[in-house]
């Protein structure tokens, strides 16, 4: 099958298109993709006509060329028609927005049967049915809601699979925005009858060169395939994360009724997966910080060069000395180690900070610099850590409330790290007021979080990052 037909057509056509209802899904996919993306867009309509200047096919043998997908928004017995219609004309993909199938019970199962056997036959690359589909930028959006009713993510490394598309437009694409998570590709599965999330970790693996980091949000593998998936995904050169739904016993019973899904024992599927490499956040929150900072990883500027996190080996430089010790009680949980400094060590801190704050500020770890901190003082400490070897990773709790501190610490930060190329992972508040300085950050791609607990979890999450790519290079450090 053709899978780079569904994220990178050249060309596709639309059925379902309303005439009538400005808000039908055909309709809107088909406006969006011809004012908004990059692919030629065709509309089929029975008796023709045009649509805000875009002209409408009767059928889609009249086409004046084959397009290389088709998306279907039509009931599901007309959707078997349509799958037909791309064997009969050649058409490589099809995305199924559509239910109706396997999900609604015997009589839908039958109907998904047809498809499949229609689809496999003739190796039609079909999403879905009861799907949103593609969002691959520029070139193609299958996705049935108006632009502006939702949230786009920024481009970036990670290829998004998710078997529901309601968590792929809210939990993820919004919370990807809000962070800064950069996406390649973006696929909603749904009933996955034909393509499936071994068909699209194997693409992505091993095709796509956009994608570094591969993620998935599932409610089970699909049956008999989740030995392939495990092959694969310790075959694979980009990172894998898995996030799954339906582990409680109220969860499965909700996939059910949702994508047809049948979730499996969570603990021999946990164990299984990691033996493979794949990596498996515990948590939402887990899951999102795990993704940022690897796409930052991902970025050819990568602001840390060759410098790894391997045993977990920080320090914590805070200006509030209560932050830097909520930080300090998450170090054990999160697999991370502080760093003992010598008197010598904290001797020559000391003498780099501004007269009034060396006298009060701790140059334990964590550090804490205090509210009479100035950029100067932040920026030698930072120089200074840089330059200690037995440190891998600096976690800076940025709080800009202290009068001294500039809105330009973010690029002086950022100076140093291009400089120094020591991992540093930083919280700032997420507060309009100071999106100068984040965004200062993250132009230099060093992840800005928006809790301690995030940014605690964000080094852990690096130190596992280095722990698979070792275990896959046969290196194990001791």
């Amino acid at each position: 099958m053709e899978l780079q037909k569904l994220f990178k057509p050249k060309s596709m056509a639309v059925v379902g298109i309303s005439k009538k209802n400005p808000l039908s899904p055909g309709r809107i996919v088909m406006l969006k993709n011809e004012f908004e993306m990059q692919v030629k867009v065709y509309g089929i309509y029975p008796s023709g006509g045009e649509i805000e200047g875009i002209p409408l096919y009767e059928r889609l043998d009249k086409l004046p060329e084959i397009p290389d997908l088709l998306v279907i928004a039509v009931g599901p017995d007309d959707t078997l028609g349509y799958i037909q219609d791309c064997a009969d004309l050649n058409i490589p993909a099809a995305v199924i927005i559509g239910g109706g199938f396997a999900e609604t019970g015997i009589k839908g199962k039958k109907r998904q049967d047809k498809l499949e056997k229609i689809a496999f036959e003739n190796e039609i690359a079909v999403l879905g049915p009861n799907c949103l589909g593609v969002y691959a930028p520029p070139l193609v959006d299958t996705i049935f809601l108006p632009t502006e009713r939702i949230t786009r993510p920024p481009k970036g490394s990670v290829a998004l699979i998710s078997q529901s598309g309601g968590v792929l437009v809210d939990q993820f694409f919004v919370k990807f925005k809000e962070r800064n998570i950069g996406v390649s590709t973006a696929v909603s599965i749904g009933n996955r009858a034909v393509v499936d999330e071994v068909m699209l970790l194997e693409y992505f693996s091993k095709i796509d060169t956009e994608t570094s980091n591969i993620a998935f949000y599932l409610e089970g593998f699909k049956e008999g395939r989740a030995r392939e998936f495990l092959k694969f995904a310790k075959e694979s050169e980009d990172t894998v994360i898995a996030f799954f739904g339906g582990i409680t016993r109220e969860g499965k019973v909700a996939t059910l009724s949702h994508t047809a899904s049948l979730a499996g024992n969570y603990k021999i599927q946990y164990a299984a997966l990691r033996q493979h490499y794949v990596i498996q956040p515990h948590s939402e929150r887990e899951l999102l910080t795990s993704l940022k900072v690897f796409d930052v990883l991902s970025h050819k500027k990568n602001p840390f060069g060759k410098n790894v996190v391997t045993y977990g080996d920080v320090v914590i430089v805070s200006v509030s000395g209560g932050h830097g010790v909520i930080a300090a009680d998450m170090l054990k949980t999160y697999g991370l180690n502080r760093v003992d400094f010598t008197k010598k060590e904290k001797a020559e801190m000391k003498e780099l900070m501004n007269p009034v704050a060396r006298e009060i500020a701790s140059f334990n770890n964590p550090i804490d610099l205090t509210g009479s901190v100035l950029d100067t003082d932040i920026e030698n400490i930072m120089r200074y850590l840089s330059e200690v070897e037995k440190i891998e990773c600096i976690i800076l709790l940025l709080l800009p409330y202290p009068p001294n501190i500039s809105f330009q610490i973010g690029r002086r930060i950022a100076n140093i790290v291009a400089n120094k190329r020591k991992p540093v992972v930083c919280f700032v508040p997420y507060v309009s007021k100071y999106e100068m300085i984040i965004e200062s950050l993250e132009l230099a791609y060093i992840p800005v979080f928006h809790s301690i607990k995030e940014t605690v979890q964000a080094v852990s999450a690096l130190k596992h990052r280095t722990k698979l790519e070792n275990a896959k290079r046969g290196n194990f450090p001791q």
